[in-house]
């Protein structure tokens, strides 16, 4: 085994030492050279004897990080430096003080950055909504953050086989729904195809072997085709001395099935399996976009376009910086292909995406679009208290849905979401010009304010001093901006609207007898078609929503909470087996549980009189610390867990906070000296110098989580509580 580690390691330090030679030129000097290397070295002694869950050394998936943001993502120095280190002050003893030292502050802000993103991961519940909170925030501090990120989660994606089912349905999902999105929208199209596709061949095999089966059977007769269909065009742009790389390439297995599901059509129905790309040397840099077209223009006059897939990205880049002329054409025979033409520099911003905008621009220039509504969208967050469900709602909804291009009246570009609004484009030129808004004239023709605008529409809009916002404006408007505007405005209003939506449900539902108000409230919520929690309890405090229709629901949708055992000690010098109040504290004055053992209710247990406590101290039967108390003589007190019925809320929470000796029962005690409370299971886990917590516990206590919140206020270690039931 000795023999077999030192061969792995010597062929990791080799292939480090390949990886930083062919890439000198992207490093630029020696000095950045060895920089890179130190933090290797670095990297690989803190992770000594470390290896993977696949197998490997943990300094392997460092170096996979580091290539891909260098060599896929085309970064520098700083950005491999980054890499490297991504893990030192999550998985070893150095701490990122100890990076700032070594490798300056640069580094230390994107790694700062990436432990934030990381610690966003660990939460169970609302952990979409906490992973791109933490994402957005960090993008704003420096932009290499999520490039790392991507490549660190696209490694992790790749040796995703080698998770425990539940890490690997966690990776899974926050993979295809926030990772390969985010990429898809800095412009990383490879990335997020090799995302998709391994997403897909994990949740659903028999759908990718198919499609996949399909592919590899016709691969042949497909290049056939292909070279069919390129060679009229190779002539052509040959004649016109063109200088060009031309290639055919496969769609992918996930946006195949993808398209098979919103069609509703079959495989051999997909009529676009494959695309055409031409990557051309323009003859004048500044001509490059009128070159693009007259390549377009030879290859229509050589087959038929389909002009309403044309997609015209040279004038008006994507936000991601991505630049390219689209065409559809038919084949001679009979089939249509989606041809891409794109210049060099063009095919350099669509590999790299925003990662080469980046770096050719430089911090000081001019924002990009997507700039502008990342930031757009932390000026939300910074007052944002909605829920996870509707702040992700939003977030989807402006930062990955389709947009559209419109025109102002003097031929400024603006660009919306997907369905963009009069009001939204009024909002967008400025807030003052949103909230005076009372009409817009479309392409000359006067619009309502809900008026959902088009690709290349020009928008006049109609101010008034005499306007005021409404409400209602939020059942139409598409923009973080618009949203967020007229939700501050309203704030007072709407809270007011959801809390008395929220008295009239709890009384509709403890008039039968339920007790679990939090969990059916969201049942209900769902069963309505509400995406927002929030928004339906506002409803029905504006009676929106009758009280007939919810108490139909509320017979059907929820349910009482089955009956469960909860456990009281019993008192051994009472002289009855009379139960206690469980109404009352769950330890009499003479008890406490041992912080050594933390015996759960219903364990076999054992008493031991404290005489300096003067309090019978509670232990696991089997607990070290009571059978040697025991042996030095200490009174053993024959006590036992007395139980009875009672309608009871299990409840679930993470608590997190800073690692000390006996943290965990710490908290235990806690909790089961102030709160009536049986604990169901408990997980525990330490990483570094920090603890998280999963806790359920049953509890007839209806004010159970503000009295939870209460005490572990008291425990200076504890620094989040994440309430998921």
């Amino acid at each position: 085994m000795v023999i077999k580690y030192k061969t792995e390691e010597s062929a990791l330090i080799s292939e480090f030492e390949k990886f930083l030679s062919e890439n000198k030129f992207r490093f630029k000097t020696e000095e950045n050279t060895e920089k890179i290397r130190k933090a290797f070295l670095f990297s690989k002694k803190a992770h000594e004897n470390m290896k993977r869950q696949n197998g490997e050394l943990y300094i392997n998936h460092c170096l996979k990080v580091a290539k891909t943001v260098v060599v896929d993502f085309g970064l520098g120095t700083t950005s491999a430096i980054s890499a490297l280190l991504h893990d030192v002050p999550v998985k070893t003893e150095y701490t990122s003080e100890d990076i700032k030292n070594r490798f300056g502050a640069k580094v230390f802000n994107i790694i700062e950055g990436l432990i934030r993103i990381k610690n966003a991961e660990y939460f169970e519940n609302n952990s979409e909504a906490s992973t791109f909170r933490q994402i957005l925030i960090s993008i704003s501090d420096d932009i290499r953050v999520i490039f790392i990120k991507i490549a660190d989660k696209l490694d992790n994606i790749r040796t995703v086989d080698s998770l425990l089912p539940k890490n690997k349905q966690k990776s899974i999902y926050e993979t295809i729904n926030i990772y390969a999105p985010i990429a898809h929208r800095i412009g990383l199209y490879n990335v997020k195809d090799e995302m998709e596709d391994i997403c897909l061949r994990h949740t659903n095999p028999y759908i990718y072997n198919q499609i996949q089966e399909r592919l590899q059977t016709s691969e042949r007769e497909r290049l056939q085709f292909i070279n069919r269909f390129i060679k009229p065009i190779k002539e052509k742009l040959d004649t016109n001395n063109i200088k060009y790389k031309i290639n055919g390439r496969p769609k992918t297995i996930y946006s195949i099935w993808k398209k098979m599901e919103k069609k509703k059509v079959s495989f051999n129905e997909i009529y676009d399996l494959f695309a055409v790309r031409i990557i051309f040397s323009p003859q004048n840099k500044d001509d490059e976009n009128y070159e693009a077209l007259q390549i377009g223009s030879l290859i229509s006059d050589l087959y038929p376009e389909k002009k309403e897939r044309k997609r015209n990205w040279l004038q008006i880049p994507k936000k991601t910086g991505y630049r390219a002329l689209h065409i559809t054409v038919m084949s001679d025979e009979g089939q249509w292909v989606e041809i891409q033409i794109r210049s060099e520099e063009m095919h350099e911003a669509a590999e790299h995406g925003l990662a080469a905008h980046w770096k050719y621009k430089g911090l000081k220039e001019k924002k990009t679009e997507f700039d502008e509504k990342i930031q757009d969208i932390l000026d939300f967050l910074n007052e944002d208290n909605s829920s996870a469900i509707t702040f992700i709602d939003n977030l989807k909804i402006n930062l990955f849905n389709p947009e559209i291009f419109v025109f102002t009246p003097k031929g400024k570009v603006i660009n919306l979401p997907n369905g963009g609004t009069v009001l939204d484009f009024a909002f967008k030129i400025h807030t003052d010009v949103g909230l005076k808004c009372i009409a817009g004239k479309v392409n000359g023709k006067t619009q309502a304010l809900n008026k959902e605008l088009k690709n290349g529409d020009q928008i006049e809009i109609i101010t008034t001093k005499k306007q005021q916002p409404k409400r209602e404006w939020l059942n139409f408007v598409k923009t973080q901006r618009a949203i967020y505007t007229i939700k501050r405005i309203f704030r007072e209003d709407i809270q007011k609207s959801i809390d008395k939506g929220e008295e009239i449900i709890e009384y509709l539902l403890k008039e039968r007898g339920i007790d679990n108000i939090g969990k059916c409230i969201d049942n209900l919520s769902k069963e309505f078609e509400y995406i927002n929690k929030d928004r339906f309890l506002e409803d029905i405090g504006e009676n929106k929503l009758t009280r007939e229709k919810l108490k139909e629901y509320i017979k059907i949708h929820c349910k009482k909470e089955k009956q469960v055992r909860f456990w009281n000690i019993k008192l051994p010098f009472s002289g009855s087996d009379k139960k206690t109040n469980p109404n009352e504290t769950q330890l009499s004055d003479y008890y406490q549980l041992a912080d050594c053992c933390s015996p759960l209710p219903g364990k076999d247990i054992i008493g031991i009189h404290n005489f300096s406590k003067n309090k019978i101290i509670i232990h696991d039967a089997k607990c070290p610390t009571a059978i040697a108390d025991l042996a030095f003589g200490e009174k053993a007190i024959n006590v036992k867990w007395n139980s009875q019925t009672k309608i009871s809320i299990l409840k679930e929470f993470i608590i997190q906070g800073r690692d000390e000796p006996g943290i965990l029962n710490k908290i235990i005690s806690t909790i089961s000296k102030n709160l009536s409370v049986n604990i169901k299971s408990i997980n525990f886990d330490t990483e570094k110098s920090n603890f998280k917590a999963e806790i359920k516990l049953y509890t007839i206590q209806e004010d159970f989580t503000k009295n939870l919140m209460k005490q572990l206020k008291k425990i200076p270690a504890v620094n989040n509580v994440e309430i998921i039931n």
